[in-house]
């Protein structure tokens, strides 16, 4: 079993709609039980080449930013059924809809898959399905998570492989 950190957008992120993408991913995981993405022009199984060249033809970017967002995405091929997901800022809490000092650990139930479920931006096409039933949902200000909370900075970029297994120890000891 491997230990992913999976970050999603931040509240100030919009689609051009007005949408917020935090609320979209929110509402994904809470009533699909699907844990989307960004960057999503193109699966990512289609490899590097296809993925820079569909971002480029969006106009979205230059050929190196679009290479370094493949190779940010790319961990997510490896994630496997049973392996945990650890969502920093993001709780399933009805009352918690924004991001705020907590974060929820799921399990990957079903591997990487794409589509886009909305013409909405051509974006979040990315996701991986989760298995939340059991989910934990932590407080970073919670004296029994100061360990897990200080970690979790060290993971910036939206998919990231933990390595540490110290952090996966305390993240499973919830």
């Amino acid at each position: 079993m491997k230990c992913i950190v999976w970050r999603v957008p931040l509240a100030t992120d919009y689609f051009t709609d007005g949408t917020s993408k935090f609320e979209f991913v929110r509402n994904e995981l809470l009533n699909e039980k699907i844990l989307r993405q960004g960057w999503g022009v193109e699966d990512l199984r289609k490899g590097q080449t296809a993925y820079v060249e569909r971002q480029r033809s969006k106009g979205n970017t230059n050929y190196q930013e679009a290479v370094n967002r493949f190779n940010i995405l790319k961990p997510m091929l490896d994630i496997e059924a049973g392996d945990l997901i650890v969502i920093p800022k993001l709780s399933l809490r009805d009352s918690e809809n924004t991001p705020g000092k907590y974060f929820t650990v799921v399990f990957c139930t079903k591997v990487y898959n794409f589509y886009f479920p909305y013409i909405r931006d051509w974006d979040f096409g990315h996701f991986i399905e989760v298995d939340w039933s059991k989910e934990k949902d932590a407080t970073y200000d919670n004296a029994a998570q100061p360990y897990i909370s200080e970690q979790l900075k060290d993971y910036g970029k939206a998919i990231n492989n933990v390595l540490n297994t110290s952090l996966t120890n305390a993240i499973l000891s919830l």
